[in-house]
């Protein structure tokens, strides 16, 4: 009887131990991966480094009724300077439908078919105390916006909400909260520099033209939205895309038509109300907090 007690004494000692051993494992594998994401609505987007130069890449999208849609990239990363590069092996596939007679499907396959395609190439950029890894290429996998990294990166800094707040691109935020590194324009690829303003432009509504249209759900009900045009253009460096909002931030819109001397945006919210942007009402692509 003692020896069986020590035989399991003995199993038990060594059993902790494999499983500590494994612990440690974990924790070091854990500390030693870097891991970039990006959170949205229904929509998760993250990217680990692994010490073992492997990289996974995760992309999860759901839909309001249910819907799941993960695909998961592996395979090998090397750095080159500041740049990024991805070679995808493996894909895997999960789909879940909301529809109960359709059945859980996963897929692994090999890396190539174009509609898994992921972004390869990447630039890290580096801003106070977060990372960025932007690509000037487009997924093939659903995008939610149809610009590039550096387009809509260019469209948070200039609207101000970087970098609080960022687009459907790749960031981390680094540990150490005593980093502080200035902007560095020189750094962003010359072609897309002109993107990103040096400071804030101010604009007046000049002019507003209401459209009426019937909801197609109720024909009795009318929808309003509204056509702006603005008092500056292109050659104050206004250019497509642009957003704008009023002080109170009650009224915004995106630029979507740019002349020499004035641009134009178009309002999507049905039925503001009109004293919140009234002619000779200012605008600003970002106010000072």
């Amino acid at each position: 009887m003692k020896i069986i007690l020590k035989i399991a004494t003995l199993l038990l000692m060594l059993s902790c131990s494999d499983h500590r051993s494994a612990q440690s494992q974990e924790s070091i594998r854990a500390i030693d991966t870097i891991s970039y994401s990006y959170h949205g609505f229904n929509y998760h987007h993250k990217l680990d480094l692994l010490s073992n130069q492997e990289f996974i890449r995760f992309e999860s999208m759901a839909s309001c009724f249910g819907d799941v849609r993960t695909e998961k990239h592996l395979g090998i990363y090397r750095w080159k300077d500041s740049i990024l590069y991805l070679k995808p092996k493996k894909v895997e596939v999960f789909i879940k439908s909301s529809f109960l007679q359709e059945m859980e499907r996963k897929y692994i396959l090999a890396y190539g078919a174009d509609s898994l395609k992921i972004k390869t190439d990447f630039q890290l950029f580096e801003w106070k105390n977060k990372e960025y890894l932007l690509s000037d290429n487009e997924d093939s996998l659903t995008p939610l916006d149809l610009s590039n990294d550096y387009l809509q990166f260019a469209y948070y800094y200039n609207s101000g909400a970087e970098p609080e707040e960022s687009g459907n691109y790749l960031t981390r935020v680094k540990k150490d909260t005593t980093v502080n590194i200035p902007w560095d324009s020189e750094r962003i690829p010359k072609k897309y520099r002109d993107n990103f303003l040096n400071e804030p432009i101010s604009v007046i509504i000049v002019d507003r033209e209401k459209e009426v249209e019937q909801d197609a759900l109720d024909p009795t009900y009318e929808l309003v939205n509204w056509s702006i045009k603005l008092n500056k253009g292109s050659d104050a460096g206004i250019t497509r895309g642009l957003h704008f909002t009023t002080k109170d931030d009650r009224f915004f819109i995106d630029i979507d038509a740019v002349e020499s001397q004035v641009s134009y945006g178009r309002c999507y919210s049905y039925n503001m109300e009109e004293q919140f942007f009234r002619i000779g009402t200012e605008m600003r692509t970002k106010w000072e907090k």
